[in-house]
Formats: structure tokens, C-alpha cells, sequence
């Protein structure tokens, strides 16, 4: 069973669907109807998988997620949370209103379709979709659609609403974004027996000075103590009320946070409990080296079970560690560089992330119900990075590669960094409107692709993903449109190759504005920061590109960007499967899908515009085409014909929804040609990405390396010791990602280590040192230019006693 639609009126924000409500052609469903008239829900579909719920502060995000659950439990309902400004609010005498919220569902099994028809008899029989609303905690109304529209009701009241669906309705759950993994889990916290009272460690220092000052006055005689306690109370008073405004009686967010630390051992490390008893037992009885010894157990449980490295991606040698420490088990970190690190040390993000892993990780699924997770704002910690790696674990609950039951994901963000861009019919987005109007919900938000994003967040997607990423320039929002669109239809199919596609998490479409403006965005991303990530351009062959082309040619522009990283559009081989001119990506639609689909663009507008919408057909627009003129041109000639414009973003919005939903087995053909042409295009973009993203790896390899050769051989410009070469060596190689280049100067580095016997003594010079500089500047090209035979030292000798040449000390 999947949760397919959630409704809301009069709930918080949501008020009732006023642009429905005002429609014309607009007609009411059965359970929109109240005493008092007319009110339409607000509905927000929910995709089968994953949905992203975006909105600016204020618009109904978190508001949504409790409807969710209320809507599905019946638990929760407060008259507080009736909508303020809807019609209901009011203090007359009898008004008892409640808000409404419902939820719809589909893909019933048989077993949820007899539960469904044992607590509702008026549920057909091979029924497998179903809606429900719920009008306050007492009131419940089912609705059972027909083959021809209609639908039967079924109203429950009192016990029977109240315990509808709870053994086999999915069942909502969450993770939590506010809870961190603790600095450190106290002893008394260890085995899960914790008296609530964790003290900290300077409350810890405050009780021993405490104990000191009475120390000072204990003579072995408790008369002699209790006449000295007069002289002692300030003191004491003093010590214990500085202890105690430092609390000590675990909050509740700590308590979640050391169970936290607890699933972290026993279930996802699976670290026996009473290897935790006994730890704490060693740690209470300053048992040192019992206590390092289980830890060091523990760290390599954790290495075995965590596979962090999974979703970690900015680290894959990232560990996470436990340090017994005092009377508590300090949780501590260890990057790439071997360095180890407290949370105290590293940004929060990291905490939460934990966080969010160890909770998706140990989640005990529920054995008969399905589930759905929610979660509120988990960008709030993380960095850019880190959402990209929390997109895997939603996907991990969605599609579970273990065999698990699939789990459906629903989650709030307004960080462009947490939206899967390859899957834009995933998004949902909320706008606070003006007044009465509440929470209003965004249509065809995937047709627009990012468009509606704009006032969600502020920014087109693009204009805040520029570093860490490959850019694609394209000249307007109509090519970037197109482009997201085709790569999400192409990835609908199933299964396809990676270069055939956009990998919209990878690559950042970026519209310019026109041709002209390419010069300058492409200065804007490569011209201003020492980060300068990689670009590709896509121009149109038109006039205006062929100018642009011309600015990029030139050889102040050459420091941006290679002209191989320019794609023309009459440089793509089609294989002479089109016969008319293609100067823009609109050229690869066959005759009859951009009919088809002009048409579709003119009937929407109609709508508004109130005109008669001008007629297209394959014939007409194919007589239009020729050596020079494409699709758009043949297009736009017969609209003007009419007194009409065609609008290049409209008419890329109605393509994409004329490909989705075909009207004739000739248009689905068409369908299918153009996406074999677009897969064309796609396929040349990968290959200009990834030289340019190899490109730019090895330009930053090559840039560290050059700057740790510089600082080296000024400071040892006639000779090194074997370990000041090997410390470099490590210090190189700490600065390398996990890219080939850096693979091959990692392999380059084994070499050197090898030839010029950088294991040996520590002190003895590195032999024949004017070879090793060589082969330090040649370090940089490891993976361009393979290294030839050596004409140095290849061996060390065998007899190491007599050929060792005399020790001296380098300066430096």
C-alpha cells in the first residue's frame, strides 16, 4: 500500500483551495462538500518513492508532515490548530469545528484489502485504492471510487474511527533532525541503567574540590567533622550551587542522544551489552588498560560493521572512534590524514549527519505494517556536501538493495542542495499566499523543472550549485527546460546507460540568458575564485551563437575555457537521420510531436487569452522546414501567420507533458526518435564533462604538488634526509582526493618510495637527489605521462652494511 495524496482545509495554514474553488469548470468531489457550501481541499500528491517538499519559511512544510500523521492515525487533533483565517474561526455559541485532513492511498494488496473490507463493509470487493477523511478526532469518512467516477462512502464515528487502520494502515515514523550524536556517553549512561543524573565533567571538578575543602577537616572522628561543618558551610554552599547551575539532571534531548550513542554500539556495531557492563565497570575503577583494551575491541567492531564510506563520500578513510576517557566514553574522529579529532573540532555537521545515519540505520522496521518516514529540515546542520550524501540514505529507504520492504519517504527542505535533480517530479512546492488565501501549492512544478524553485528559494538551482560541480552553459531557460526534461522522460524507461542521461546531481545546468551572455557567466564561474570548477558550453547555431563562438575564440577568453569544452549545435552527428537544419536543441523534435505539442501550448494560453488557438500539423510545420530553418523557425512562422507568438519556455514545458502523456500511437513513435536523438546529444556532453572534470582534478593535483615542491626544494635545495622526503611524500598525499590522477600519483609515490629507499634509515641523504627532484617535478604528470625506466637507483644493495654511505645530517 502507498500513500498517493494528502488533503488539507482549515488545518494551520492551509486554508481551503481558493483557485479551484473559483474555477469555472471546476466541480466538486464528494468529500468537499461541508454544511456551509463549497470548500475544495488543498491536495499535495505524494510520489511512490521519495518526495521533496520545498517552500519558503512559513509556507506549510512542517505543517504538512503532522498532518501526514494525524491525518492517518486520528491522533493529534487540537482545535488550536483550526486555520485562523478561515470561516470557522469564531467564538459563536455551538461552533464546534474541527480542521480536516485526509489522505488517499493505492496498490493495496490482498491482505490490506481484507483488513480494509473487515473494518469497512462497504468496501467493494478487488478494490485497490481508497480515500479517507477525517473531520476531528470522532469522524472519519471513507470513499471507494468505481470504474465510472463515482464513489461509495462509508462514514465511522466514536471507537470504530478511532481504531480504524491501526494494525495495518502504513505507519508513520521519523527521524530526528535536532538530535545529535553526544561528545562523549558517561558511565552511568553506558549500559542504559542511567539514574538520570549524568554529571559533566566540571561538575565532576566541582564535587572533588567540594570533597577536598571537607577533606581538609576529616581527622578520622565524626564529632571533630560535624563541629568544623559550621565553618565549612560556605564552602560549601558555594561549591555545590555552582555544580548544580551547571545541571545535572539529563535533559530530554541528551537522554535521545545517548540512546542515540547506545544504537550506535549494540545495534549497528553490534557490540555485546556486557562488553559495555564491563567497560563501564573498568572506567569506575580507573581500570586503564582493561578499559583501552575493550575500546579498541569496540573501534574495530566499528570499523567492521559501520561502511559510513557509503554515504560518507567526502572521506572514504573517514573512522569513527570511542576513547575511554575519565568516567566517560569520548566518541572522537579520524580523517583521511590519520588525524584524530573530538566533535568539539569539527563543525556540527558531522555530529548531525551521524546522527541521521545511526537513526536510518537502526531502524526496526515494523514486521506487518508498511512505513513511512518523515523528517523536518535536515539541512539545518548539514553542509552542501553532506545533503548530497543524505540523498543515498532516503534512497537506501526507498529502494532497499537487502531485500527489505521499501519504505516511503517524505521530507521538508529549502536548500537547493537536498533535492535530487534528476528526479523533478519528485518536488512539491508550497507558497505562502497573501491574506486568507494560506498555503497554496505549486502546479507542474516538474514541467517548469526549477522555475517555481525561485520563490521557494530564492535563487534558480544553478545560481547556487556553481563549485563542486560540472556547469553546462546553455543560452536560456527554454534549453534548460528541455534538457532536465528529456534526462528525467529517458531515466522514466528504466534502466539506461549513465552517458545517455544528464546526472543532474553532477551536472549544473546553468541558462545564461542569450548567447551573448555566455562570456560573462562563464567569467562569473571561472574568472573570480581560486576554486574553479569545471564548465562545458552548449551554443545554438544560430547567429547570435556563431558571435558567441567568436568571443570564446579569443585568447583572453582561452584562460576560462578550451574551445573542445564548446559545443556547437551543428557539430552534433545525427547520422543524417534529420533532414532539415538543426541549429537548437528544438530541432530534434520530429514535425509531428512539435505540432502536437505547439498545439497543446496554444490551447493552455487560450484559456487566459480568450482567442482561438491557431492550428498545427505535420504538414504545415514540415513545409516551413528547410536547409535553414528548424522546428522553432516553422513553429514560430505559422503562429505569426496567425497573429500569434509562440513562447520557447511554454512550448518546452507543453513538449515535455506531450511526451508523458502521448495522444496517438504516432506521436509515442515520435516520442521515442526524439529521445534516441537527445540520448545523441547527451552522450557528447558526458564526454566533453568528464575530460573536463579529469581536467580540472589533475590542474589541482598538480597545483598542491607544485606548491609542496616549491616550499621543499627551497628549504633543501642541495639534499634531504629519508625522512624529510618521506614526510613530504605523506604531506602530497594527504592533499590528493580519491580521482585517477590522484591514484596514479599515489602509485607514482610507491615507485619513488622504492627507488630511492626512502624505508631505510631515517637520517641517511636520499641517494642521487637531483634524480629524485626530477621525479618530483615529473610527479605532477603521474597519470598523462608514465614514468620510463629509471636511469638512477633502482635497488637497494644487498650488502646494506658496506654500501650505506656515511651518515650526515642535512641542514633543515
Amino acid at each position: 500500500m502507498k500513500l498517493a495524496s494528502v488533503y488539507a482545509r482549515f488545518y494551520k495554514s492551509f486554508n481551503f483551495d481558493q483557485w479551484r474553488a473559483a474555477h469555472e469548470k471546476a466541480k466538486p468531489l464528494p468529500w468537499e462538500e461541508t454544511s456551509r457550501g463549497w470548500y475544495p481541499y488543498m491536495e499535495i500528491g505524494i510520489h511512490d518513492q521519495i518526495t521533496t517538499i520545498v517552500g519558503a519559511n512559513e509556507s506549510g512544510k512542517s505543517h504538512l508532515l503532522n498532518a501526514i500523521e494525524i491525518a492517518i492515525s486520528g491522533d493529534g487533533f487540537k482545535r488550536q490548530d483550526l486555520c485562523r483565517y478561515c470561516d470557522f474561526f469564531n467564538v459563536e455559541a455551538g461552533n464546534d469545528f474541527w480542521p480536516h485532513l485526509g489522505v488517499s492511498w493505492t496498490d493495496l494488496d490482498q491482505s490490506e484489502i481484507d483488513s480494509l473490507r473487515s473494518e469497512a463493509s462497504e468496501a467493494p470487493e478487488g478494490i485497490d485504492r481508497f480515500c479517507m477523511f477525517r473531520e476531528g478526532p470522532d469522524k472519519l469518512d471513507l470513499y471507494f471510487p468505481h470504474p465510472d467516477g463515482a464513489y461509495t462512502s462509508q462514514s465511522l464515528t466514536g471507537k470504530a474511527c478511532r481504531a480504524f487502520g491501526k494494525t495495518w494502515l502504513p505507519k508513520p515514523f521519523r527521524i530526528r533532525s535536532n538530535v545529535a550524536l553526544p561528545r562523549a556517553l558517561p558511565v552511568s549512561e553506558l549500559t542504559g541503567t542511567g539514574d538520570g543524573v549524568a554529571f559533566t565533567r566540571a561538575q565532576r571538578s566541582g564535587l572533588i574540590k567540594i570533597g577536598q575543602a571537607v577533606l581538609k577537616h576529616w581527622t578520622g572522628n565524626a564529632d571533630v567533622l560535624s563541629q568544623s561543618l559550621p565553618g565549612l558551610a560556605p564552602t560549601l554552599a558555594s561549591g555545590l550551587s555552582e555544580v548544580a547551575s551547571l545541571g545535572s539532571e539529563t535533559s530530554e534531548a541528551q537522554r535521545l542522544s545517548y540512546d542515540l550513542a547506545r544504537r550506535l554500539l549494540v545495534q549497528l556495531a553490534k557490540v555485546e551489552p556486557q562488553r559495555l557492563a564491563e567497560l563501564a565497570q573498568y572506567l569506575d575503577q580507573g581500570e586503564d588498560g582493561h578499559a583501552a583494551a575493550l575500546a579498541n575491541s569496540i573501534n574495530q567492531q566499528l570499523e567492521k560493521e559501520l561502511n559510513f564510506p557509503k554515504f560518507w563520500v567526502q572521506d572514504r578513510d573517514f573512522q569513527l572512534l570511542v576513547t575511554p576517557h575519565d568516567t566517560e566514553l569520548t566518541f572522537t574522529i579520524r580523517d583521511r590524514t590519520g588525524t584524530q579529532y573530538t566533535f568539539d573540532e569539527r563543525s556540527a555537521g558531522l555530529q548531525y549527519f551521524l546522527s541521521y545515519f545511526i537513526q536510518s540505520q537502526t531502524h526496526q522496521p515494523d514486521p506487518k505494517r508498511p512505513e513511512i518516514l518523515l523528517m523536518d529540515e535536515p539541512d539545518a546542520y548539514l553542509s552542501a556536501e553532506a545533503q548530497q550524501d543524505l540523498l543515498k540514505i532516503f534512497a537506501e529507504f526507498a529502494q532497499p538493495d537487502d531485500g527489505a520492504r521499501p519504505i516511503q519517504v517524505v521530507y521538508v527542505t529549502h536548500s537547493p542542495f537536498l533535492l535530487d535533480k534528476n528526479h523533478a517530479d519528485r518536488i512539491r512546492v508550497l507558497q505562502k499566499g497573501k491574506g486568507a488565501d494560506g498555503t497554496r501549492v505549486i502546479r507542474n512544478a516538474s514541467q517548469n523543472h526549477y522555475e517555481p524553485l525561485r520563490s521557494a528559494i530564492g535563487a534558480y538551482v544553478g545560481e547556487s550549485a556553481f563549485i563542486g560541480a560540472c556547469n553546462l552553459l546553455v543560452e536560456g531557460v527554454a534549453d534548460q527546460v528541455f534538457l532536465a526534461g528529456m534526462s528525467r522522460l529517458i531515466q522514466a524507461d528504466g534502466p539506461v546507460a549513465q552517458g545517455e542521461i544528464l546526472d543532474l546531481n553532477q551536472i549544473v545546468v546553468v541558462p545564461c540568458g542569450s548567447a551573448s551572455h555566455i562570456p560573462y557567466m562563464l567569467y562569473l564561474i571561472r574568472g573570480r575564485d581560486a576554486e574553479i570548477p569545471p564548465v562545458i558550453v552548449l551554443l545554438d547555431a544560430d547567429k547570435s551563437g556563431a558571435e558567441a563562438l567568436k568571443v570564446l575564440s579569443k585568447n583572453d577568453m582561452r584562460k576560462l575555457i578550451k574551445l573542445e569544452y564548446v559545443i556547437s549545435f551543428d557539430t552534433l552527428k545525427l547520422g543524417g537521420r534529420v533532414k532539415h537544419a538543426v541549429l537548437e536543441p528544438e530541432d530534434l523534435i520530429p514535425p509531428a510531436l512539435a505540432a502536437a505539442s505547439a498545439t497543446r501550448y496554444f490551447v493552455e494560453i487560450s484559456v487566459f487569452r480568450g482567442d482561438a488557438a491557431p492550428t498545427f500539423s505535420e504538414a504545415s510545420v514540415s513545409a516551413k522546414l528547410n536547409a535553414k530553418a528548424g522546428i522553432y523557425d516553422a513553429l514560430k512562422a505559422i503562429a505569426e501567420e496567425t497573429g500569434h507568438h509562440i513562447d520557447k519556455v511554454g512550448f518546452a514545458r507543453a513538449l515535455l507533458y506531450v511526451c508523458e502523456h502521448p495522444p496517438t500511437k504516432a506521436i509515442e513513435a515520435d516520442v521515442e526518435t526524439l529521445k534516441s536523438r537527445v540520448k545523441i546529444l547527451f552522450v557528447t556532453l558526458n564526454e566533453r564533462r568528464r575530460k573536463a572534470e579529469l581536467e580540472r582534478s589533475m590542474e589541482r593535483s598538480s597545483s598542491k604538488i607544485e606548491r609542496h615542491r616549491k616550499i621543499f626544494l627551497r628549504e633543501r635545495p642541495s639534499g634531504a634526509t629519508k625522512e624529510q622526503a618521506g614526510l613530504l611524500l605523506e604531506r602530497i598525499d594527504m592533499d590528493l582526493d580519491q580521482s585517477l590522477d590522484a591514484d596514479a600519483i599515489r602509485n607514482r609515490m610507491i615507485a619513488m618510495k622504492r627507488r630511492f629507499q626512502l624505508d631505510g634509515a631515517p637520517l641517511d641523504p636520499v641517494p642521487d637527489y637531483g634524480n629524485f627532484l626530477n621525479s618530483l617535478s615529473g610527479l605532477k604528470d603521474a597519470f598523462t605521462q608514465p614514468e620510463s625506466a629509471p636511469n638512477a637507483v633502482t635497488e637497494a644493495p644487498q650488502d646494506t652494511a658496506l654500501a650505506r654511505p656515511r651518515r650526515t645530517r642535512q641542514p633543515g
